[in-house]
Parts: structure tokens; sequence; C-alpha cells
């Protein structure tokens, strides 16, 4: 029974949801620099909803996937599924289970949130979410995972989040959440990268397989200069506050190696370790601007607001902090210290 439950826990890949974590804290920071007060129920109304439907696509993914990661013949600790059903560990009915019982759960927690606003970007996510793989739809199986991945963390999960606390949606959200989609789709586009060949193979054409690797490798490139060129210009017009536009700009020596990466010698199946290495840095450079447009967020409250370290202000640290502490774990646990990318 032990072994079965951390099969079960595995098939889900928990460390995954740090993702969403992440951009509802950015939410909720945002709430507070504009000068709402932190409200615990509405947090923990649109966490949930959100942690849900991350973990419901986990499990919905392992299933419908299966014949694509059943293929793959280099996976990695990032790439390639949980491993759990392809070893047969666990029945493929186990994920689906999971998967349709997430389902319905999050649909009931959607049902109860307060507004028609929530609810209609809960019901968004968890359509976005269940359809990226599920049929008829798969919507990574015809080179729109990319997008439905990012704008479902970086656009719907903060403006949940910002909504449920405000009832309304500040400029600035915008302002950051468009830079972090740019980088958040190039960064799925890395992980359908190591993915490519079994993804062929299973029908699964993701923007790396549509495009061909070297426009995919420029396609990367462009979102990179996008991304950073969109920072500048919201800083420069005062929508977005100097410490979180700086902060952003800082992260942008991350996204080079990845860029001459993918252009020069693109992650594949047949080195896994490679992969992983590159795989992990992209997934590092996505989380490195959450990060920093938090912290700048921060600074940007307690520097020109009248309250300074108001409880609001503290309780986003913690939340950010334990976000921290557990997104350091993961790295550590899942360090590969001999892939390098070069």
């Amino acid at each position: 029974m032990r072994k079965q439950i951390d099969a079960f826990i595995r098939l889900g890949q928990p460390k995954f949801l740090l993702e969403s974590f992440l951009t509802v804290t950015l939410g909720l920071t945002v709430s507070v620099y504009s000068g709402q007060s932190f409200q615990f129920g509405a947090w923990l109304m649109a966490q949930a909803v959100v942690s849900g439907t991350h973990l419901m696509t986990q499990y919905c993914n392992e299933y419908f996937d299966l014949e694509a990661d059943s293929a793959h013949t280099g996976p990695n600790s990032w790439t390639g599924g949980s491993r759990v059903l392809v070893s047969g560990e666990l029945k493929p009915v186990v994920s689906l289970a999971a998967s349709f019982t997430l389902l319905f759960g999050v649909l009931a927690l959607v049902v109860f949130l307060p507004s028609p606003v929530e609810r209609l970007l809960g019901l968004a996510m968890v359509t976005l979410a269940w359809f990226y793989t599920a049929p008829p739809i798969r919507l990574n199986y015809h080179a729109l995972g990319e997008i439905t991945t990012s704008g479902v963390l970086t656009i719907l999960c903060p403006l949940l989040a910002v909504y449920a606390q405000m009832k309304t949606v500040p400029p600035v959200l915008f302002a950051l959440s468009g830079p972090l989609f740019l980088v958040m789709a190039a960064r799925m586009m890395v992980m359908n990268f190591c993915d490519r060949d079994s993804d062929l193979l299973a029908g699964k054409h993701t923007l790396p397989n549509t495009l061909g690797p070297r426009r995919a490798a420029w396609l990367f490139t462009a979102l990179q200069i996008a991304a950073y060129g969109l920072v500048a210009g919201v800083t420069l017009a005062g929508i977005l506050p100097p410490p979180a536009g700086i902060g952003l700009l800082l992260t942008a020596p991350l996204a080079y190696p990845l860029c001459r990466r993918l252009l020069r010698d693109p992650p594949s199946e047949e080195d896994p370790a490679g992969a992983a290495a590159v795989a992990r840095l992209a997934t590092t450079h996505a989380a490195a601007t959450g990060f920093t447009a938090i912290i700048g967020m921060l600074l940007a409250t307690i520097w020109w607001s009248d309250d300074g370290w108001s409880s609001s202000v503290l309780v986003c640290v913690g939340i950010f902090a334990v976000y921290a502490l557990l997104f350091t774990a993961v790295q550590l646990n899942g360090q590969n210290r001999n892939a390098v990318v070069s």
C-alpha cells in the first residue's frame, strides 16, 4: 500500500504546482501594492481553485499522454512524464479516475466563487487545463499547448487572485503578466524541444515539431527579446514600478545561454542529461521572472505606501518565503550534477 501511495503522489508530479502557486502570489502582491488589504478567504478560495486545477492537469496529462511518454527514449526529471504509468506501477485508469475526481471537485469550488467574473475565470482555467491533452481538442497536440499553459499560469491565475481580492483589475497586473506570458511560453517550448521525437511518433505536433528546430529556436529568441523590450517599455511609461521593472531586466542574462543552446544544439532525447539541464535552466529562468516581479512589487509597496510594512505586506512576504523554500528544495532534489548547459 505504501508503494502505491508513493507512486500515486509521484504520478501527480507535485513539484510543478509551485508554478501556479507563484503566479497566484504575484496576483496577491499586485492587489496589496494597489492598496487592497489582504483577504484570507478570497486568497484561500482562489489558491484552492488554481492548485486543484493544476493538479487535475497533471493526472489528466499522465493518462492522455501515455502513448507519447511510452515512446520516449530519453526521459529526465523535467520531461517525459512521471514514468509511473509507463513502468506499470499503477494502471492508467487510476490517473484517469484521479483527474475526473479533481475535475468535479474544482468545478464545485468554481460554482461557489462569489462573483460571476471569478466563476468565469475559474471555468476558463479548468476548460483550458482539461483540454490541454484531453480529446477532442488536445491543444498541446495542435501547436497550442505552449500559449495555453502560459496563458493559464501567467494571466488567468494572477487575474483570479487579484479580482478575488479587489473586484477590479489594476493596469499594473497586465504590465507584469505580458512579459511573464512571453517568457513562460518560451519555457514551454524548451520542454517540448526535449520531447519532440517521441511526440512526433504519437502525433503530437507541438511548436518545435510544427516549426522545426531551427525556426522554433528563433521564435524562442524573439520571445525573449519581446519580453524584455516590453518590460523596458512599461517601466519607462510609468505603468510598472521601477523596482519590479529593474528586477525583471536583471533576469535577462539567464535567457542568453538558452537562446545560444537552442540555436546551436537543441536538446533531444538522445542526451537526457543535457536535456534535463536545459529544461531546468528554462524553469529557473521563468521562476526568476516571477521571483523578481514579486520582490519588486513588495519593495515598491514598502517604499511608496503610507502603510510601509503593513500586515498585508507581511502576509505576502510570508507566502513568498514558503514558495522560495519549496522551490529551492525541488531544485536541489532534482539537480543532475552531470548535466551542463554549454
